[in-house]
């Protein structure tokens, strides 16, 4: 029997790095909401006879969904964790550091499944199935999709009518919102390393840009933009025999919603004052902050020892730098 905390080792590192998020930039999944939980699920099967397997997982902006059905022999192991919840954060915004919250989670899926194909009898009970008994005779078949809707990629995996297989896959989504200190991420990453024998095997991968090819402001047609010109479009199917490994990975960033900068506001001769709108310099005096009213008040100054203080040689005003 496969062992799932042999899978652990090696996902949950990577389980524990990735958190969901819905920032204001996402795109919602329709099947989603936000509520805060944390959700861990984990199982070994192991037998002969017919199995069916639903699993799907929702979160505000992302979703995976998982299918398998057939009769045989089947030795799995199943390890999957997802979360969603709100991160308290702090920026200087000038004056105070007010207090926001960004959303965050994520969802990730760990597989590993060997299954064999074989018709299966079962004899229901005592009555009349235990005479006649039902016969399961379904050939393999098995679909995993993962989708982020916040950054428009899907990756879909699917065998069918498979006389066996050995296959280990792992999908990642993750979605965080941007804060003052981080840009928001979006990520998603499908791994798949399999052996299929006499089936039918489907890989594709979807990424579509948010708001429409070629321009950063919606239209009313976006939604058809994204499905006639997709920035990623991949399609793969083998009928047969196969040995597959593959790897789908697409990752983007978002600007940090706040500056947390603390850069002096009232720098005297660059930036600061002298970068203010001018509505916004309404009421004070302007020589205070752009300098003038410093070279007024050394206009008269006339030191002992001579020069000009502001703009003249300073060994004449400080002669001990000519020793």
């Amino acid at each position: 029997m496969k062992d799932v905390g042999m899978i652990t080792k090696a996902g949950v590192a990577l389980a524990m790095l990735f958190f969901l998020a819905a920032p204001a930039w996402a795109a919602d999944n329709p099947d989603g909401y936000y509520q805060k939980y944390e959700h861990t699920f984990k199982q070994d099967v192991e037998g002969d006879g017919y199995a069916m397997v639903y699993q799907k997982l929702n979160t505000e902006t992302l979703q995976l969904q998982n299918y398998m059905h057939g009769s045989g022999s089947m030795d799995a192991a199943t390890l999957i964790n997802s979360s969603q919840k709100s991160v308290s954060y702090r920026y200087f915004n000038g004056t105070a550091w007010p207090e926001e919250k960004a959303k965050e989670g994520k969802i990730n899926f760990i597989e590993q499944n060997e299954m064999v194909y074989s018709p299966q009898v079962f004899p229901y009970g005592t009555g009349y199935y235990e005479a006649n008994p039902i016969v399961y005779n379904s050939k393999l078949k098995e679909k995993t999709s993962g989708k982020s809707y916040q950054i428009g990629s899907s990756m879909h995996h699917q065998i069918e009518y498979a006389r066996g297989f050995n296959k280990d896959l792992e999908v990642n989504l993750t979605c965080r919102a941007p804060t003052a200190d981080e840009n928001g991420l979006g990520y998603a990453q499908m791994r798949i390393e399999e052996d299929v024998t006499e089936g039918t095997v489907h890989i594709g991968e979807l990424l579509t840009y948010k708001n429409g090819p070629g321009n950063n402001t919606k239209t009313s047609d976006d939604e058809t933009h994204r499905w006639r010109d997709p920035l990623v479009d991949i399609e793969e199917d083998y009928i047969g025999t196969f040995k597959i490994t593959k790897e789908m990975e697409v990752c983007t960033t978002d600007g940090k919603t706040k500056s947390s900068d603390s850069k002096d506001w009232l720098s005297c001769c660059f930036g600061g004052y002298g970068g203010m709108d001018d509505h916004d310099k309404v009421g004070v005096e302007d020589c205070f902050f752009n300098c003038q009213c410093y070279d007024n008040a050394l206009a008269d100054y006339d030191p002992e020892w001579g020069g000009d203080y502001r703009y003249g040689n300073q060994t004449e005003q400080f002669p001990m730098l000519n020793k």
